[in-house]
């Protein structure tokens, strides 16, 4: 750490509450880590005295012309956008914040009772038509199931004494298909229900 500078050694900026000292001193230091038998180097550079009297004059000369100092480019010229701003003042206190009814902003009770009742009535409302379409619906595709030609074909396949010599159903065809479809009728809106 012998290559370094303390912060507390380092000027500090006069517009910042601290002071510049007028006297400023560098001490350049040089090691080499070559080691040669002929030439041994001493510890670093050494200067005379009037060396280091005109380095210390030229620079107290570019410290009194302002040469030493820093480009004020980023310093703003104009700050009084700045002096404007209440909230730059020390003894700034932000206004209290507007008092809100924020129980009128939430919906009270009777509006959610309200919405509950609308979804709870639409909801029946369309239970109640699904429950009414259900059954005819059903009774129409198990008709059109029993009078297509491949089921009178299995039934006479069968169950040959359920039809006339012609091919029609006779008395007992009609009663056994009003039979078959009952039952299969019943089976089918009882696993609908248990289902639903």
């Amino acid at each position: 750490m012998t290559d370094t500078t303390s912060i507390l050694d380092l000027p500090t900026d006069p517009t910042g509450g601290g002071s510049i000292n007028g006297n400023v001193s560098f001490s350049a230091t040089e090691t080499h880590n070559q080691e040669n038998a002929n030439t041994s180097m001493g510890g670093g550079v050494a200067l005379d005295q009037t060396t280091i009297n005109q380095i210390v004059t030229g620079l107290q000369q570019a410290s009194v012309s302002g040469l030493t100092q820093l480009q004020s480019r980023d310093i703003p010229q104009n700050s009084s956008s700045i002096m404007q701003d209440p909230e730059v003042q020390p003894n700034y206190i932000p206004p209290a914040p507007k008092k809100e009814d924020y129980i009128q902003n939430y919906e009270d009770n009777d509006i959610i009772i309200q919405n509950y009742k609308k979804q709870t009535s639409i909801h029946d409302t369309l239970d109640e038509t699904y429950d009414e379409i259900q059954m005819p619906l059903l009774v129409v595709i198990l008709y059109f199931i029993f009078q297509m030609p491949i089921v009178k074909r299995y039934v006479y396949k069968y169950g040959p004494a359920l039809f006339s010599k012609d091919g029609n159903t006779n008395i007992y065809g009609l009663i056994f298909m009003s039979i078959t479809f009952g039952i299969i009728y019943y089976i089918l809106s009882k696993t609908i229900k248990h289902f639903s």
